[in-house]
């Protein structure tokens, strides 16, 4: 018997701070014993899947990833009464609208054969349905086939890229240019911190940059020199600041959960309870949900 597959792509791990970038983080937690008697290959393990389930919790909470990735949908739409196809991402920022294809019933989807042409905002794109060829009227377009009038409903399916890149990187002092794994989401003309402790420092995409290649040329040259590595290579980024302290204080009320079952011990009386979960993480995961608020989802 056939099935229908669901296409959309799904949610997946896409951590928002490195493993060294939490460690070089002022969190006054210790991270050198989260698993007992575990070597410190063991506890860098550990912390990573702590700021991998912190990661998940940032995008159940926002309803969307912020991670750049090439993502692909389907939808319902109707032309508007100016002729367009209108439609709402599940992720944002929008960067980049790669294919779409439509028809009036599922199974007679038709490509289009430019996807430039469609107008781009942060949460939507615009595409002109008199681009795909057709001769289009006040009455809808004059094809057959095709909806007969405007506030016709269609089906879409499409790839787009959103979000933020954010991978590792590596440059030498003086260069003009550096090297990053992932240029997913990256434009000319973008902010970007190569987070990399005492060497940290802020660069500007070039306009000369070509959209998906992973050499970046920079505005200015580099101050340092930038190792590449996963966990503990330099990490360029144009997420907000905002999103990354975020990400340091979801990981940090995620490791302190684990002080709730704790006892305290006063010098000339009994054991007391530990302090409760909600007086423990209370305030950082608030103030991780106000820094997050911006870039929240509303559907």
């Amino acid at each position: 018997m056939a099935v229908a597959i669901q296409t959309n792509t799904q949610w997946s791990g896409y951590p928002y701070i490195s493993l060294q970038e939490y460690k070089n983080a002022p969190t006054a937690i210790d991270i050198d014993n989260l698993v007992v008697g575990g070597n410190a290959a063991a506890q860098d393990a550990e912390l990573l899947a702590v700021i991998n389930r912190a990661s998940s919790w940032i995008d159940i909470h926002l309803n969307q990833t912020l991670v750049g990735r090439q993502i692909q949908e389907t939808k319902r739409a109707r032309i508007t009464p100016q002729g367009n196809i209108a439609i709402h991402p599940d992720n944002g920022p929008l960067i980049s609208l790669n294919s779409m294809s439509w028809g009036t019933s599922p199974n007679t989807l038709v490509a289009v054969t430019d996807p430039s042409q469609a107008w781009l905002e942060s949460t939507q794109f615009v595409y002109p349905i008199m681009q795909t060829g057709l001769t289009y009227s006040s009455q809808g377009p004059l094809s057959f086939g095709f909806p007969p009038n405007t506030g016709s409903q269609i089906y879409i399916t499409y790839n787009y890229t959103a979000g933020y890149c954010n991978t590792y990187c590596s440059g030498t002092a003086g260069a003009t240019s550096v090297t990053v794994d992932d240029p997913t989401a990256l434009l000319p003309g973008d902010s970007a911190t190569i987070y990399d402790g005492a060497k940290t420092e802020t660069v500007t995409v070039a306009s000369n940059y070509v959209y998906g290649s992973t050499t970046v040329p920079l505005t200015k040259a580099l101050q340092f020199t930038h190792t590449d590595g996963a966990n503990t290579g330099a990490v360029f980024s144009t997420l907000p600041d905002a999103v990354k302290q975020a990400a340091i204080l979801v990981t940090t009320d995620f490791l302190k959960v684990r002080g709730d079952n704790s006892l305290t011990m006063a010098v000339t009386t009994r054991a007391t309870s530990g302090p409760s979960v909600q007086d423990i993480i209370g305030s950082d995961i608030n103030l991780a949900k106000v820094l997050l608020q911006p870039f929240r989802r509303v559907y």
